[in-house]
């Protein structure tokens, strides 16, 4: 069977992101009896997989479980469903996020500046480029939405709670992140260690195989550690998550808010 992953290789070289692909497989399939392979990329970028094996259905629901799986379908979607997509464009309109429809035509889920004033911002009248700003809400951000409305021709939408409560988490949390665009985990591990900011960074978050996030130890300045870090992934993006910005300008959030 074929199974397509919200994963998309964005920019990062073709046999590295495969070969992170492949261990990312191997290590989700473990002991079952089946296969998973790299097939072929949709014509929007997605990752297609072809599964065989007496356990194939399990390691197709680890796969989604995973890595999140997408129905290129509209008609096969579910009104206030929750899906796993990417952001593709940012507007003066809100976001429009790509969760894989390609039939009847490729239709991303828009994500009014409205909505995103309400989840994010309290309701103020912040643009949706400082808030994207804030959040770090860039292109090829994964994010998670629930469908809120659907026709053949628009599909609108809210940030998922899982979303949310993500941004919550971390916010709340209080320390400064660095999230890394156009990154494989091997290569964060790799800039982490060269750089010796082991004792600075003190975990690590796979938001998708491209996009990292790793947690500053408490007190430490993400925008200071960004040229250190950047001098070795330098075909990466970075830009700092800094909690106390998002509180000061956006919305304050308390440990309970989702």
């Amino acid at each position: 069977m074929k199974v397509t992953l919200v994963q998309k290789r964005g920019k990062v070289e073709d046999r590295d992101f495969r070969n992170q692909l492949e261990t990312a497989i191997r290590n989700t399939i473990g002991n079952l009896s089946a296969t998973a392979t790299f097939s072929s990329y949709t014509k929007e970028g997605w990752v297609t997989l072809s599964v065989t094996g007496e356990d194939a259905e399990i390691v197709t629901e680890l796969l989604s479980q995973t890595f999140g799986t997408i129905s290129e379908d509209a008609s096969k979607g579910e009104l206030h469903g929750n899906y796993r997509g990417i952001v593709e464009e940012i507007s003066t309109a809100g976001l429009g996020v790509d969760i894989g429809t390609e039939r009847p035509r490729s239709t991303l889920v828009n994500v009014k500046l409205s909505s995103l004033q309400a989840q994010l911002a309290d309701v103020q009248k912040i643009s949706t480029r400082r808030i994207g700003d804030c959040y770090c809400i860039l292109p090829q951000t994964p994010v998670s939405v629930r469908v809120t409305h659907s026709s053949p021709s628009e599909i609108e939408g809210w940030l998922a709670d899982s979303q949310v409560s993500q941004f919550s988490r971390w916010i709340t949390g209080g320390l400064e992140r660095i999230q890394v665009f156009n990154c494989l985990p091997t290569h964060m591990d790799f800039a982490i260690r060269k750089t010796q900011l082991e004792r600075d960074i003190i975990a690590t978050e796979q938001l998708s195989l491209t996009v990292q996030s790793m947690a500053c130890k408490v007190g430490t300045n993400a925008i200071g550690l960004i040229p250190r870090i950047g001098s070795v992934l330098r075909k990466s993006q970075l830009v700092p998550f800094i909690p106390r910005r998002i509180q000061e300008e956006c919305r304050t959030w308390q440990t309970n808010d989702v």
